[in-house]
């Protein structure tokens, strides 16, 4: 190193020195310790935020499900399972393994305890043709009797629950969206855990499709009896199911059937008309 290298060296050696004995003296070391610990904590919990969330990311597995009024059953054929009588929202846990007495699956919906009590509007919720291009519409109808026996929540009913159910087809392949709705989403849970029951058998296995409404589940076997996926759900104060049976069985064909069943009944539980649509934006 030659002497003036020496010396800018040694000058910058002695800048240091004064600044850490100032420092010392006026009493800021303990200061920018705290400020480095600081600095350091965060940057680790922001590195571990990083790796949780990159590993949540990897192994995160979709869900999904509907349930209510016993889909087929008014339809004159085999009932499809589901106490009463389908689904929306995208969420990232798996249902996989929750069909037999597992947890439900929690989705991203809004979860809202607004009743669809008026049979126009459940009537209105239901997919038409309008809402089903390529799909041919087989029957479309709410059932206005007084059910009393779907009222099974904790709280009293304050109103009349209804049940709804529409049937469509397209080629070899059937769907059917059926639909119950009570008076709160305690009633609406207690008659979630019957539609699950639905699908309980050993003819029944869980599979694993994007979690919809408030909480889902879906299952593969055999619907109508055909081959067939079905999907039972909550949204808010709804318990709806969609099934599809027939060749070829395609469980995203009845989860993108599902999407649209719960978007609608999100719509009229925000007081919007339910128009959502195959295809639409």
């Amino acid at each position: 190193m030659g002497t003036i290298s020496r010396r800018v060296a040694a000058v910058a050696a002695a800048g240091v020195l004064l600044g850490v004995l100032t420092a010392c003296g006026s009493g800021g070391s303990g200061s920018s310790q705290d400020t480095a610990k600081a600095a350091a904590g965060g940057a680790s919990a922001t590195s571990a935020s990083a790796g949780t969330n990159g590993g949540a990311g990897a192994a995160a597995s979709p869900s999904a499900a509907a349930g209510g009024t016993t889909a087929g059953a008014a339809d004159g054929g085999t009932p499809a399972p589901g106490a009463s009588a389908p689904a929306a929202g995208t969420g990232g846990a798996g249902t996989g393994g929750a069909g037999k007495g597992g947890g439900a699956q929690p989705a991203a919906g809004a979860d809202l305890d607004t009743p669809l009590l008026d049979d126009k509007l459940v009537l209105q919720l239901l997919p038409d043709q309008k809402a089903m291009t390529g799909w041919e519409e087989e029957k479309r109808r709410v059932d206005t009797a007084d059910h009393t026996l779907t009222c099974t929540g904790a709280e009293p009913c304050g109103g009349k629950p209804l049940s709804g159910t529409a049937r469509f087809s397209s080629g070899d392949v059937t769907v059917r969206f059926a639909v119950d709705t009570l008076p709160s989403k305690a009633a609406a849970k207690d008659k979630l855990k019957e539609a699950y029951a639905g699908f309980g058998g050993e003819q029944y296995k869980p599979i694993d499709l994007a979690a919809l409404g408030s909480e889902s589940r879906s299952f593969r076997g055999q619907l109508a009896g055909r081959e067939g996926v079905g999907i039972v759900l909550r949204a808010g104060t709804v318990v709806a199911t969609v099934t599809t049976e027939g060749e070829p069985v395609d469980p995203q064909v009845t989860q993108r059937l599902a999407v649209l069943f719960v978007q609608r009944i999100e719509q009229a539980q925000a007081g919007r008309t339910p128009d959502a649509a195959l295809g639409a934006a």
